[in-house]
C-alpha cells in the first residue's frame, strides 16, 4: 500500500471504548474506514470488541460535533429543511441538538474568546424562530 495514511496494524487495534477514545476523531475514521482492518470471515471475539470500540468512540466523536455543523449551516444560510434532512431528524432535534450546545458555548470562556459570540447565537436563534423551534 503506497498510501501516506498510517496504517493501523489489525493486531493494534483497541477494545475498549476509553482506548479507542484515546486515537482521536480523525484516526478513529481512517481506522473505521480501513476495510483491511476488519476481517469479514472468521471474526474472533478480539475483532467483535474492537469493531465495537472504535464504532462506538466515533459515534460519540460525530455526536459531539453535530451542533457545530448545524451552527455553520444555519450561519451560512442552509434552508432549515436541507439541515433536517441533511441531519436525517426533524428540525425540532436539530434546534434542540444546537440550542443545547450554544447555551453552553455562549457563556463558556476559552483563551479570552466566548465559544460562541452573542451575534452568532442570535442569528442561528432568530432562523430557528422563524420556523417556530423555540425553547421549551
Amino acid at each position: 500500500m503506497t498510501s501516506s495514511r498510517k496504517q493501523t496494524d489489525v493486531s493494534e487495534r483497541p477494545v475498549t471504548f476509553r482506548a479507542a477514545e484515546k486515537l482521536g476523531p480523525f484516526e478513529l475514521a481512517q481506522l473505521w474506514s480501513d476495510r483491511v482492518a476488519w476481517p469479514v470471515a472468521e471474526r474472533t471475539a478480539y475483532d467483535e470488541l474492537a469493531e465495537l470500540a472504535c464504532m462506538s468512540a466515533l459515534a460519540k466523536w460525530l455526536t459531539l460535533w453535530q451542533p457545530i455543523a448545524i451552527h455553520g449551516a444555519m450561519l451560512a444560510g442552509a434552508k432549515p429543511e436541507a439541515l433536517a434532512t441533511a441531519l436525517g431528524s426533524s428540525l425540532r432535534d436539530a434546534y434542540t441538538r444546537w440550542h443545547e450546545w450554544a447555551l453552553y458555548l455562549r457563556e463558556h470562556v476559552t483563551d479570552g474568546k466566548l465559544g460562541i459570540t452573542e451575534e452568532e447565537y442570535e442569528t442561528v436563534a432568530r432562523r430557528f424562530a422563524a420556523i417556530g423551534c423555540r425553547p421549551n
